[in-house]
């Protein structure tokens, strides 16, 4: 910030001298050229952080070899990953919760079972659901439903 500052009290100080340069000269051939010289000195001063490249100015780029940026794009890749299997995992619970919410049938505990398959690709395993022992009857058949729905093995477990 302060090289701004400099810059802008740099460019004043010029601004200042070349009115009173103009104000002192006389009226000859000569004024034409002075008034040039005085726009390409102000020219300088106006352009002179650009030309010069201040080191308080400068922006450095950090140099990385091609080892350390495939380290940090395959992290980057890998958290990718993680955070789509996870946002799927949300999902499929959220739907499998409105699902039995709908029949009125209250879960435990929702797992679902999730592979990846190579770098780009997710499958649904399976998912798990812990029922009340009470409410056993009738869910073989929500199980094969919700199985058909999501294509995984759906799992029905009591407590």
């Amino acid at each position: 910030m302060s090289a701004v500052r400099e810059w802008a009290f740099a460019l004043c100080a010029a601004m200042v001298a070349a009115g009173l340069v103009r104000m002192l000269l006389p009226k000859s051939n000569l004024e034409k050229m002075l008034r040039m010289v005085l726009s390409v000195f102000f020219l300088c001063c106006l352009l002179s952080p650009a030309v010069l490249r201040a080191p308080s100015l400068m922006v450095e780029i950090e140099t990385v070899g091609r080892e350390e940026l495939a380290a940090r794009s395959e992290k980057v890749a890998e958290l990718a990953r993680r955070q789509t299997l996870e946002l799927a995992r949300e999902s499929l619970h959220k739907l499998v919760e409105e699902k039995l919410e709908q029949r009125g049938i209250k879960v435990h505990v929702i797992t679902i079972n999730m592979v990846t398959k190579g770098q780009n690709e997710m499958a649904l395993q399976s998912v798990e659901l812990l029922l009340d022992f009470a409410d056993q009857d009738g869910h073989q058949s929500l199980a094969q439903e919700l199985g058909r729905e999501l294509g995984a093995e759906v799992i029905l477990d009591y407590r």
